[in-house]
């Protein structure tokens, strides 16, 4: 005996065409796949019920309905008659005085998906899993092709309904907040401010002429170049007296660096390139490995003083360390007579 309507997945499955094909040719699998579809639909809601209870307030044709409370039939010291409290004013097809409704939110017509695959690819698996093994890696894919193939066939065969939603109100975008301007540099010295200051302009054009240049190679290079200079700035804005070092690096070495990326930049952007072209995009870009391997050596060239002085200061604590007897003249031996 067919027991229609037991369940939204049954009684989809039990309007479909395959139910409705396989019932004509008195095939008796359609009603066994209906029952278990039922059953499975039962059993997964006991396992997580939605607990959910809904309510809601009809109003049809002008006519609020709004339910009484029941205090004089369970106490039994009220007349049923009396109209309860909180409801005055309140008549079946009038309007509460002073009350407008609320406007009606914008819907959107959706496509609401069956969960009719999902149950049926479980049952797929449950079925695979209890009838035949599991042991190899070949039994394993063929269980996944028959997961999928029954995923895509429900999907195609219960393809869901449309529904209208309500639209979500878009968000406000929030304005981004400015960024603040760099301070300018305040070594005291007027001369050095102006060269860090004017280094930082370099520096943003040999961000964008980075950013503008999508070679690897050629990029490489010139992060090479924007860290080294970086910390040559940062150098003479803790050591002032070291700016005169960097006259050239300023005035000569960075206008042509970018004077050359740009010419790049430039050539790049053609459709069609030619010999000439092609030529001189290679030579500034092997060009620029060699100015990354100067400014390095600019920097580095910062250093020499210091450098030097530590060597110093390492030679003559040595010295005091051998002369208090801390430290052997020759050279200590492992045991094994190597050194």
């Amino acid at each position: 005996m067919k027991n229609t309507g037991s369940n939204p997945l049954e009684e989809e499955f039990r309007n479909s065409q395959i139910y409705k094909a396989l019932k004509e040719h008195g095939i008796p699998v359609a009603e066994k796949v209906a029952e278990g579809l039922g059953k499975a639909v039962d059993a997964l809601e006991k396992i997580s019920p939605t607990g959910e209870t809904k309510k809601a307030a009809n109003y049809n044709q002008g006519t609020w309905q709004t339910a009484q409370p029941t205090g004089a039939q369970q106490n039994g010291t009220q007349n049923a008659g009396r109209q309860p409290v909180g409801t005055q004013g309140v008549y079946p097809g009038r309007k509460p005085q002073g009350v407008q409704p609320a406007p009606a939110p914008q819907m959107k017509l959706v496509h609401m998906g069956s969960p009719a695959k999902y149950y049926i690819t479980g049952a797929a698996a449950l079925f695979y899993a209890m009838n035949f093994p599991l042991y190899e890696i070949s039994h394993f894919i063929i269980f996944g092709l028959v997961l999928a193939g029954a995923f895509l066939l429900s999907g195609k065969l219960f393809k869901g309904k449309k529904e209208f939603v309500p639209i979500e109100p878009e968000q406000p975008k929030v304005k981004e907040q400015p960024k603040q301007a760099e301070k300018p540099s305040a070594t005291g010295n007027p001369e050095v401010d102006k060269i860090i200051d004017e280094g930082r302009e370099y520096l943003k054009k040999l961000r964008a002429a980075n950013d503008a240049i999508p070679e690897e190679t050629l990029s490489e290079d010139i992060d090479r170049m924007e860290k080294a200079s970086a910390d040559i700035f940062r150098f003479v804005a803790d050591h002032p007296e070291k700016a005169p070092q960097i006259r050239k690096f300023m005035n000569y070495y960075l206008p042509t660096t970018l004077k050359l990326l740009n010419s790049y930049q430039r050539l790049s952007a053609q459709s069609v390139r030619g010999e000439n072209i092609t030529s001189t995009m290679f030579n500034i870009a092997g060009m620029m490995h060699t100015v990354a391997n100067a400014f390095e050596k600019q920097l580095d060239s910062l250093f020499t003083d210091e450098a030097m002085d530590v060597s110093a200061d390492i030679s003559v604590f040595e010295t005091i360390l051998k002369q208090e007897g801390f430290v052997d003249g020759e050279v200590q031996r492992k045991p094994g007579g190597k050194e």
